[in-house]
């Protein structure tokens, strides 16, 4: 993976990723990050969706030229980012008449050719992608900007209106034109069949899920999680590997009911909509922001050791609570079933929420595209 620096600019980082890409034979990279773009085809001007190094922006950015080609299938839309996904790649690849690739570093002779060679009539920003001299080149040439799950640009971008994702992005773009809505919410599955109380804990009181720690904090909860009373009556499911814990996808193989007492490696994101329906509570410690919007989606009660480390917009009701008190709280849930109803409709209702306002938010966002 090439360093973030080359992108942000820094002439000797930039250089140093260039010369690299060519010895290793991916020359197209290196040309894309000084500029040369193949020229947006026909006499409109281009949709340049352009994304930063994450995966997640990645996945937006596929999502928003879908989006809007299903809208305009007249406008030339093009794609860049900087590090490639295969996921990403493929839900590219699926979009009618999308061309994308590697983009252009932040330097001034890369930033100009691009504007010559896309004419872009909108710029759609994820993540870190809009920087200091696009902003400034975006601004000159009258090119309107969307930006969206990131930071605002660090110069002067007027006609530039934001979609903050996080509650650190809605306090960055604080005074600014901006919707508060995570699109996140959109692209989870929602109304899902709880299918894995039926199946997998067809023999079990409840299921629990903790997403997702690290091997060695899974290897504590499993440990404890067997020396307790619950381990008689119930399953656990973990984000992550541990001693003994069987693989889920695995158990999809013939799907037999697991035994109480099971101890579960949830390895596939595949199975998180059913298995957020399904559970009596979900404890979040380093979720994916995929993960924590499908944990949310699911409208259980949800934990997290750090729910203001979530960043998540306005006031999500999670319950704080550390992992090593996850026996106690999840034993006060089954003991208290009214409590815990009501915690998940909190949940419910929050998701249902923000995904409204996302739903709001895609539209003008999309409005703006499409009349470019």
């Amino acid at each position: 993976m090439v360093d973030d620096r080359a992108y942000e600019g820094g002439r000797l980082a930039g250089l140093a990723a260039d010369i690299r890409d060519w010895f290793r034979g991916n020359a197209a990279r290196a040309n894309a990050r000084r500029g040369f773009l193949r020229p947006a085809p026909g006499a409109k001007r281009a949709v340049w969706i352009k994304s930063d190094g994450r995966e997640i922006t990645g996945w937006l950015a596929a999502e928003i030229a879908r989006s809007v080609r299903e809208r305009r299938a007249d406008l030339p839309i093009v794609v860049t980012f900087e590090h490639e996904h295969r996921g990403v790649e493929a839900r590219l690849a699926a979009v009618p008449n999308l061309a994308y690739g590697f983009g252009p570093a932040d330097r001034p002779r890369a930033t100009r050719r691009v504007i010559e060679r896309l004419r872009p009539g909108i710029v759609i920003a994820l993540g870190t992608a809009l920087r200091t001299r696009l902003a400034a080149a975006l601004t000159e040439a009258a090119v309107p900007c969307l930006v969206v799950h990131g930071p605002p640009p660090p110069s002067s971008a007027p006609a530039c209106l934001g979609f903050a994702h996080t509650a650190g992005e809605q306090r960055a773009w604080h005074g600014r034109e901006h919707w508060d809505a995570p699109l996140l919410a959109l692209l989870v599955a929602a109304q899902v069949e709880p299918v894995f109380q039926g199946l997998a804990g067809a023999h079990a009181r409840a299921l629990f899920w903790v997403a997702d720690p690290s091997e060695t904090v899974a290897a504590e909860i499993a440990q404890r999680w067997r020396a307790s009373p619950a381990a008689r009556h119930d399953i656990l499911f973990l984000g992550a590997p541990s001693p003994g814990a069987s693989r889920l996808s695995a158990w999809d193989q013939d799907r037999r009911p697991l035994a109480p007492g099971a101890v579960v490696w949830v390895d596939e994101p595949r199975f998180w909509p059913a298995l957020a329906a399904s559970c009596a509570a979900i404890h979040l410690m380093a979720p994916s922001e995929p993960l924590l919007w499908a944990a949310l989606a699911g409208g259980r009660v949800v934990s997290a050791e750090d729910v203001a480390g979530l960043e998540l917009l306005g006031a999500a009701p999670l319950i704080e609570v550390a992992w090593g008190e996850l026996g106690r709280f999840w034993q006060e849930l089954l003991d208290g079933p009214q409590a815990a109803r009501t915690a998940a409709d909190d949940v419910r209702r929050y998701f249902w929420q923000e995904r409204r306002r996302a739903a709001d938010a895609a539209l003008v966002l999309l409005e703006r595209v499409c009349v470019c």
